[in-house]
């Protein structure tokens, strides 16, 4: 399948793979979400196929609109895709098309000013897997637009289609409909916690989703994901969504009365319009801070929770930076951030400009500024901010730019050298680097703004005023009416940094508080605590 985020290609579950050489084959390329009045999506249709026929299904899903599709933004990764549809459409199949999918909406307004328009890959991909299948069945559903539909009927004319049909109406169509007419019973759930979200890799989702599942375990409450010797009971199913809101499915209601809560992530004041459709699902919302609790409370009529967040790190040792050409007499300031959670909402060049006022002639201190690779077409960058960061680094060696991949324990154990973190950030829904610095007693500049306030505050760390700005059209993930975020006081930063170096004592004794709330308000023991007493007032657990 080709998922929304990480675009790797399998294939739909069977019993018997060993005989699949036999069975009927399907490509399906839509969308995985399902809307109001749209045709199934394209796991329930590959899992209704697979259910009633036993064949072969592989679902190749166009993301929707409102994602954006990272692995067709660099050129290896659009030839990897390509590589793995070729491996996939090798054995004949047949194609079925649900064109909403295809995110014709998008075309004609490119995000992130990308000029190479990822979108018309898309189609590219659609077009390839119908040119090769022995039957290509296009399901249009009634919110595609009919100028897609007329195209794409066109198409049946151009010969490299002729072998194959692009129509509703066809042969093939009709099967379709007759083997699509039992549709198989909702499944029974079992009354635990059924975490729903991925756990490979450093993102946010992943960190929040073993986060999950640790501290219900400590809680003694039995989960999908870890059910051993659990002391307490559920009298329902509650499903516990770790994803965006804008991927939480609009399917009805099992019979089983399911509680659905979602553990929601988001950084801006305002929410885009993909967000919206989860709140008339979801019967509550976690979140991990006051100010992501203040965004969904304002658009969501269901409760929105403030459930905090736990931190636990492992003893790292300290790196050596022998090889940034740092020694243990070099005064290091550092900021950390993943490219993809946005270049523009990091902000690294206002860190860079603050070091330059701060420390104009002194050599020995130095700023790395530790990110994932960025290239200069990145999605997350359209003002080109690293590209302005590594102009400066050529000028002047004390700032350096370090975009490898680094394993966790290496970059707690940079964080944990590191004599002073800095985080200008635009906005953020808990703010893990300040988080990390803290855990390891470091001490800490930071935004005084969004969801940073949760631990950085003037006892704990350095809070840097900053005016609100509207966020202007291509800097945020998604299109966004009246977004608003921070933009830090460069000046202010720039002193903060200088008033830290100077009175580097004070600072400890800040960072050794922020250590203290970390350590006692924000553990796995007391998030355990939270989430047993949240269901507890729900009423889900048995007596």
């Amino acid at each position: 399948m080709l998922f929304d985020q990480s675009f790797s290609l399998d294939s739909y579950p069977v019993d018997a793979v060993d005989e699949t050489d036999a069975r009927e084959k399907y490509v399906i390329l839509g969308r995985f979400t399902p809307a109001n009045d749209a045709p199934p999506p394209a796991r329930q249709l590959a899992a209704r196929l697979v259910k009633a026929n036993n064949i072969v299904v592989t679902a190749c899903n166009a993301p929707s609109p409102a994602l954006v599709p990272l692995r067709f933004r660099s050129r290896r990764l659009w030839a990897e895709t390509v590589a793995a549809v070729d491996a996939m459409t090798k054995t004949p199949f047949t194609a079925i098309i649900y064109p909403s999918g295809l995110g014709f909406k998008a075309i004609d307004k490119p995000r992130w000013r990308n000029r190479r328009m990822e979108e018309w890959r898309r189609i590219k991909l659609a077009l390839t897997i119908a040119t090769r299948a022995k039957a290509c069945v296009f399901l249009p559903d009634p919110k595609t637009p009919r100028w897609a539909s007329l195209l794409l009927g066109a198409v049946n004319r151009v010969s490299a289609f002729r072998r194959s049909r692009i129509s509703a109406g066809s042969e093939t169509a009709h099967d379709l409909v007759k083997r699509l007419a039992g549709k198989p019973a909702p499944p029974t759930l079992e009354n635990i916690v059924h975490i729903r979200g991925i756990t490979d890799g450093q993102s946010g989702l992943a960190r929040n989703t073993l986060m999950s599942v640790e501290a219900f375990a400590l809680a003694g409450i039995p989960t999908s994901m870890a059910r051993n010797s659990s002391p307490r009971r559920l009298n329902r199913p509650l499903i516990l969504h770790h994803i965006n809101a804008d991927q939480i499915s609009r399917q009805p209601r099992c019979a089983d009365q399911s509680l659905h809560i979602g553990f929601l992530l988001w950084e801006l004041e305002a929410l885009p319009r993909s967000h919206l459709p989860a709140g008339k699902v979801l019967d509550e919302v976690w979140v991990p801070s006051r100010y992501v609790q203040e965004i969904y409370n304002k658009v969501y009529d269901c409760p929105v929770v403030n459930v905090g967040k736990a931190i636990s790190l492992p003893e790292v040792q300290t790196s050596d930076m022998s090889q940034y050409g740092i020694h243990a007499g070099h005064y290091v300031i550092l900021m950390c951030f993943d490219a993809h959670s946005s270049v523009e909402r990091k902000n690294p060049l206002a860190a860079v400009r603050a070091f330059l006022a701060a420390f104009p002639n002194d050599k020995n201190t130095r700023l790395i500024i530790k990110t994932t690779p960025v290239d200069p077409s990145h999605w997350g960058d359209p003002n080109g901010q690293m590209q302005k960061i590594r102009a400066i680094c050529r000028q002047d060696p004390r700032v350096t730019v370090d975009e490898r991949m680094l394993p966790f324990h290496g970059l707690l154990a940079l964080i944990k050298r590191a004599d002073c973190i800095v985080s200008p950030h635009r906005a953020e829904g808990f703010g893990y680097i300040p988080a990390y610095a803290l855990w390891y007693a470091r001490p800490v500049i930071v935004t005084d703004y969004s969801g940073t306030q949760e631990i950085c505050n003037a006892d704990t760390a350095y809070p840097v005023p900053y005016k609100l700005v509207n966020a202007r059209n291509g800097e945020t993930i998604t299109p966004i009416k009246n977004a608003r975020w921070a933009e830090i006081d460069v000046g202010a930063l720039a002193l903060t940094m200088r008033d830290v170096r100077d009175n580097y004592a004070d600072a400890k004794i800040k960072a050794l508080r922020g250590q203290k709330l970390l350590r006692t308000k924000f553990t796995p023991q007391i998030q355990a605590q939270r989430y047993l007493n949240r269901l507890t007032a729900l009423g889900v657990l048995d007596a």
